[in-house]
């Protein structure tokens, strides 16, 4: 589809006051002042979008979620986070089959798209047919599916990771596989080594689809190195897991680490050497009482950092809109600096800097060549009036229900709030039915 988006306030490496965006097929063209788009461009072959009185920016990037467990939203809360997962959350999952993590996956699909999400990060059980990347597609969503690895199935999480790089890898454009060592407490060193040596061989092999990254969970707990020491009987040198896994040999640009909450000094050095990419989570890390990333120094360090939400089982949304703010305030009120994270940086967190996060060099910004993942804000709300900083507003003032439309990969995927192809009401409905058997099928069994 070609697409003209016109007399909007768009978001590019510069704010332009009435201005245009050209998108041919799945890449974004021209962007400019509308009057000199019009001089060059006729109408003729364009779909054209009117975004006056709106703003036009670039799609959020969800950099560390899980969105099929949208089934367990509000299912366990208020509870410590070993305890969360080992009495609640995978006792639940067990139970869940590949059509049930695909359903879930679809209206995590939904929310994010309706969150102004264009691209989300994923990590989750997976199957070969119904997963993650399937609901995604059903609705245009971009996604790079993480297929977590566990020790205690060494066999069975590398052969899932093979199979789903060869089967869903550059699939329609879209999809990306990631592997995903689920953590340094559940995952061996051996599993780690032979994890980073079949990323390197895929990212020869595959690398004109997409750029093959590690996605990980590290130092949410800040028992991590003593946990991690005692299970697997191993040295934590200077109490540092990033020194631990660069000793292993794991760690590269091409390694994005969600949480990274509890780094001490080594950690920070250790890590911004190797050029690891942080995912902060400021919510689900409130919520589940495990402390504050300090990103004000990771970014001091020269780190790259992105934006996630965490799963909704552990948010309890998708709203990385809200995810911003927090992200923004929780630094200044704790370092008594309101300077610190400041909007502009934070909007940057959420797109370009979430897109390198995820090992992409072409997407985040609104700019030629980039490809065309771009949301359409509708400014004329209350919460929105005045408009004196595009980015305060997006930050500070923006609710999810301020998303107009949103395009993905040149394709029009939400028109008036509207997801198109998918009937929500049916599938909320669905999904609601599916959670309370899974529920019930515990509460019988246990």
């Amino acid at each position: 589809m070609n697409i003209i988006i016109e007399d909007g306030i768009i978001v590019s490496e510069e704010i332009i006051h009435r201005g245009s965006v050209v998108i041919e097929d799945n890449r974004i063209i021209d962007v400019g002042p509308s009057e000199e788009i019009r001089r060059k461009y006729s109408a003729s072959g364009y779909v054209k979008i009117d975004a006056r009185d709106k703003i036009v920016s670039p799609g959020f990037i969800n950099a560390h979620t899980h969105i099929a467990m949208t089934l367990l939203r509000g299912y366990a809360d208020d509870l410590h986070l070993q305890e969360w997962l080992e009495k609640w959350i995978w006792p639940y999952e067990a139970k869940m089959t590949d059509r049930d993590i695909e359903l879930g996956a679809l209206l995590g699909s939904v929310e994010s798209l309706l969150n102004g999400v264009t691209t989300v990060c994923s990590m989750y059980h997976y199957h070969k047919e119904h997963n993650e990347a399937s609901a995604s597609l059903q609705v245009g969503l971009r996604m790079v599916m993480g297929v977590a690895m566990f020790s205690w199935d060494v066999e069975g999480s590398i052969k899932n990771v093979e199979d789903a790089l060869n089967r869903w890898h550059g699939r329609e454009g879209l999809v990306k596989v990631s592997l995903s060592p689920h953590a340094p407490y559940t995952v061996s060193p051996e599993l780690w080594v032979e994890a980073e040596r079949i990323r390197r061989e895929a990212d020869e092999r595959l690398g004109s689809k997409g750029s093959v990254v590690i996605t990980t969970h590290i130092l949410e707990d800040w028992r991590e190195p003593e946990i991690v020491k005692n299970q697997f009987k191993v040295d934590i040198p200077s109490g540092s897991i990033y020194l631990y896994l660069d000793k292993l040999g794991v760690l590269s640009p091409s390694f994005t680490a969600a949480h990274s909450i509890h780094m001490n000094e080594v950690d920070y050095e250790v890590a911004s050497r190797r050029g690891v990419k942080i995912v902060h989570n400021p919510v689900a890390n409130l919520k589940l009482g495990m402390g504050v990333a300090n990103v004000p120094k990771m970014h001091e360090y020269g780190m790259t950092v992105g934006l996630g939400t965490d799963g909704p089982a552990s948010n309890n949304t998708l709203d990385l809109i809200e995810t911003m703010k927090y992200a923004s305030l929780l630094p200044k009120g704790l370092y008594r600096d309101p300077t610190l994270l400041n909007a502009k940086k934070v909007f940057e967190m959420a797109t370009v800097d979430g897109a390198k996060t995820l090992g992409y060099g072409d997407l985040g910004l609104i700019k030629p060549g980039y490809l065309a993942d771009i949301i359409i804000i509708d400014r004329k709300r209350v919460n929105l009036t005045p408009l004196y900083d595009v980015y305060s507003h997006t930050v500070y003032a923006m609710r999810a229900s301020d998303v107009h439309t949103v395009i993905v990969n040149g394709d029009l995927v939400v028109e008036d709030r509207a997801v198109k192809g998918v009937d929500v009401l049916d599938l909320m409905r669905r999904v609601e039915k599916r959670a309370f058997e899974i529920r019930e099928g515990l509460e019988t069994s246990g």
